[in-house]
């Protein structure tokens, strides 16, 4: 199994990263695909990923954090990706959800990182927070769909455009709520090769336990309660989805 998207370099993790790594590798979680949200938070991740191999680095700029962003850190992140490896870019897209980001400001590093993805042959990482259609509308102005929408809830149009330019989705704890039935709806809707499955930690723990931090180990929860959503065989789901996030980050 691979977890498509946690941030195992957050600094919640730094007491006990060491075992919960061992405990997810022991359980069959191989790959974490973490993408980096900050510009100063890509030379740890890079040492994260220079020790433990099972860390997959991504480099980006989170829209959460655009008033951490300076228009250089462009440039910079342009330089980075040129001198170190990196499975995407990302995280990076839009959040209309918290209304005190600015959307300008953000339509500006999400347009910029569009632009660098391509230019270096990565996909992207996308956040799209209460923001699909503008998210989409981003990737259609670049013409360029290379991309994922981690921790995915679009409406069912939204979602049959966008599997029809080739766009991936991932899906993590949220799925675990027994409320969730309009999620629950477009899982069921979406083709099992254009899925992957993430925890997202230590953010996003799913149903009921959404106050404590969330940790490597909970993706097989998220797989589990996925095969038992859609009926799918287990060990199908795990192959798939581990097969989509090889071909997707190469």
């Amino acid at each position: 199994m691979i977890d498509a998207h946690i941030h195992l370099d957050d600094k919640r993790f730094d007491k006990d990263r060491h075992y919960l790594i061992k405990q997810a590798l022991d359980a069959g979680i191989k790959q974490f695909i973490t993408p980096a949200v900050t510009s100063s938070g890509f030379a740890k991740l890079k040492e994260l990923s220079n020790h433990y191999p099972s860390i997959i680095p991504a480099y980006g700029l989170h829209p959460y954090f655009i008033n951490q962003h300076k228009k250089n850190d462009i440039k910079y992140l342009d330089m980075w990706l040129s001198a170190n490896k990196s499975c995407a870019v990302g995280e990076c897209g839009l959040d209309y959800f918290l209304k005190d980001l600015d959307k300008d400001i953000q339509q500006f590093y999400f347009d910029a990182q569009i632009e660098l993805a391509k230019k270096h042959h990565l996909p992207l990482i996308l956040h799209a927070r209460g923001a699909v259609d503008a998210v989409f509308c981003a990737l259609k102005n670049a013409n360029y769909y290379n991309a994922m929408i981690h921790s995915y809830n679009g409406s069912i149009e939204q979602t049959r455009q966008l599997i029809d330019k080739g766009v991936k989705f991932s899906f993590g704890g949220a799925i675990y709520n027994p409320n969730a039935h309009k999620l629950h709806k477009l899982v069921k809707y979406c083709p099992l090769d254009s899925i992957m499955f993430e925890t997202d930690a230590p953010d996003q723990n799913s149903y009921p336990d959404f106050k404590l931090r969330n940790e490597p180990i909970n993706l097989i929860k998220v797989i589990n309660y996925y095969s038992q959503l859609t009926n799918h065989n287990l060990e199908q789901v795990k192959s798939q989805s581990s097969i989509t996030c090889l071909h997707f980050f190469k």
